[in-house]
């Protein structure tokens, strides 16, 4: 009993150890882009390109930042302004004093764009929790945004409408008090590394290795994230009423699960069900892209993006 606890105390120790030296690392790697103050914190932004459009990139609920955009990014910049951001708290940006709220996140993303000047139009694209996020957006912010491309984006309904047995797999969040010391021990990162694989099983080498690189940057530990996962519901609340309005979306739905479970599987449907009858329907000339990957698409088929970005382009840029 004595030597096991010993075992498990060392493990302990070592976690912590790898935690805070993968922390300390992380601070001394040089930054790529700028950052830019929005209200009290500075944003970080990564801008490339000079059309006479703009193509902004929104993560879901992500720790990677602009990195999860890398290879998207840099495909579009040759034909248009393109910019991707870290949210408040995510990698490089300070969190700030504001609350997570889709509506906080949505001022910030149009201070940051503003004080840049960036050409207009601006065309979105969102991945995820961004199908709520850029919900606010366009509510608050409609007049410059021509349209938006959003990657298997979350509903306002999505988790109502789960099965109560995949409501609870996604919702039922453990209390802080257990996250917390796991924040600090290193397990979440190496959870973290080891996932990719699973996330987006076909991915390109270059789209595992950004996904490593976002792991391996984060300095202040994964505090964010778990705060935006543990605030799912309460986004799907705020942005209950609100639509795309006039503007016209494609949707890129992924059609396998994550993990094979049926849980997983019933999520896919849900999912798929929302963008078809509510979240295309909505929109005027809204379309469904069917996309035979998990949920990470960018990860998957960045060149089906670029390309479904690149036509979208071509019709509500007249």
């Amino acid at each position: 009993m004595q030597i096991a606890l010993i075992v498990i105390l060392l493990l302990i120790a070592v976690g912590f150890l790898y935690e805070q030296y993968a922390r300390h690392k992380a601070k001394s790697y040089k930054i790529e882009g700028d950052f830019i103050d929005v209200g009290g914190h500075k944003l970080h932004y990564l801008k490339k390109g000079d059309g006479k459009a703009t193509i902004i990139f929104e993560t879901g609920v992500e720790f990677g930042g602009h990195i999860v955009w890398r290879n998207i990014q840099e495909k579009l910049s040759k034909n248009f302004t393109t910019l991707s951001y870290d949210k408040a708290g995510t990698l490089h940006s300070q969190r700030g004093d504001n609350p997570k709220t889709c509506a906080s996140m949505a001022e910030e993303l149009h201070s940051l764009v503003e004080k840049l000047a960036l050409p207009k139009p601006y065309i979105l694209v969102g991945h995820s929790l961004a199908g709520l996020t850029l919900r606010s957006f366009v509510d608050q912010y409609p007049e410059h945004v021509v349209g938006a491309v959003l990657l298997d984006p979350a509903h306002p309904d999505t988790y109502d409408d789960f099965p109560p047995k995949t409501r609870k797999k996604y919702t039922n969040f453990p209390p802080m008090w257990v996250v917390a010391p796991l924040l600090r021990s290193g397990i979440i990162r190496i959870m973290f590394l080891k996932l990719i694989d699973k996330f987006a099983p076909n991915a390109q080498k270059s789209e595992k290795d950004n996904f490593k690189e976002a792991v391996d940057l984060i300095h202040k530990g994964f505090g964010t994230y778990i705060e935006e996962v543990r605030k799912i519901l309460q986004f799907s609340a705020e942005t209950k009423s609100l639509e795309f309005r006039e503007i016209p979306v494609v949707v890129l739905g992924a059609t396998k699960p994550t993990f094979d479970t049926p849980e997983d599987w019933d999520g896919v449907k849900v999912m798929n069900d929302n963008h078809i009858n509510k979240t295309v329907k909505s929109s005027p000339n809204g379309r469904y892209i069917a996309v035979d990957c998990p949920h990470t698409i960018q990860f998957e088929k960045p060149e089906l993006v670029v390309e479904v970005v690149e036509e979208f382009a071509k019709e509500v840029l007249v």
